[in-house]
């Protein structure tokens, strides 16, 4: 009886975020709960947004501000982030996208596009594997096709462009996300993504995606270091000067690549 009635009040638990315009709401999980926070607009596919390791929602307040602001927005916080808890006791990318879809399938969203920063493209990537006739696309922000891109492509280059101030307020953010984190339980989810490869799915979905990377100041690497094939259905967009952390060092330029891809 005790456990029916948590999930009830999991389930409809809606209070007001911090971004205009937004509900945070929460579902129950296995092991706990996933947060998300919802802004309605317009008609047509909305957009399905998730945050990088150890960043919850507030990564994408600057994006925000520069999407179209007449698209629907889920902004979906992994499993120990935000108002997500606990952190996973065996993460993977497959456990954060189903959790992405039983969000979706609660605000009976039945088609849209799903973009992520880091681990959260990689799972952007993976609800598109899983459910490819409901994404009407994906948008990856340096989503690692897997763990031997980021390596080859841009060695010791990760946040090779961020100024003293703007490292020491990401991690400030990450500090703060982690707060009641044990140092396994760190250890543990940092090395998750390690375990999932996307090559297959780049080699074979039509979805269409856009990958939007960082050319750290310098000449872009080869696709194939990152593991990305040339198709079609797949844009690649470079902001120049910036590095792994570009959602935060160019977000009005990210944004842009972002919106022209929704508008097509």
């Amino acid at each position: 009886m005790a456990r029916a009635a948590l999930s009830l009040m999991l389930s409809t638990c809606v209070l007001f975020a911090g971004g205009a315009g937004f509900v945070r709401k929460q579902i129950p999980t296995d092991e706990g709960r996933v947060s998300y926070e919802v802004r309605g607009g317009g008609s047509g596919p909305g957009l399905i947004l998730i945050p990088g390791s150890f960043h919850d929602n507030r990564e994408w307040d600057a994006i925000v501000r520069h999407l179209n602001a007449n698209i629907p927005l889920l902004l979906v916080e992994l499993r120990g982030h935000g108002g997500s808890w606990p952190p996973p006791a065996n993460g993977s990318i497959e456990q954060f996208a189903s959790d992405v879809l039983r969000v979706a399938n609660k605000e009976r969203w039945r088609k849209f596009y799903v973009g992520g920063h880091s681990i959260g493209g990689m799972v952007a990537l993976e609800v598109a594997r899983v459910e490819p006739r409901r994404v009407a696309g994906v948008l990856s922000l340096e989503g690692w096709t897997n763990a031997d891109a980021p390596r080859e492509a841009f060695p010791g280059k990760m946040s090779s462009t961020l100024t003293p101030e703007l490292k020491a307020a990401i991690d400030a953010e990450r500090q703060a996300v982690t707060a009641k984190w044990t140092e396994e339980q760190k250890k543990a989810f940092g090395t998750c993504w390690r375990r999932w490869d996307g090559q297959e799915l780049l080699k074979t979905t039509s979805v269409p995606i856009l990958e939007i990377y960082g050319d750290r100041g310098e000449a872009k690497p080869a696709l194939a270091l990152l593991r990305i094939p040339e198709r079609a259905n797949i844009r690649m967009r470079w902001i120049a000067g910036v590095s792994h952390w570009l959602t935060h060092e160019k977000p009005a330029e990210v944004a842009a690549a972002m919106n022209e891809f929704l508008n097509r």
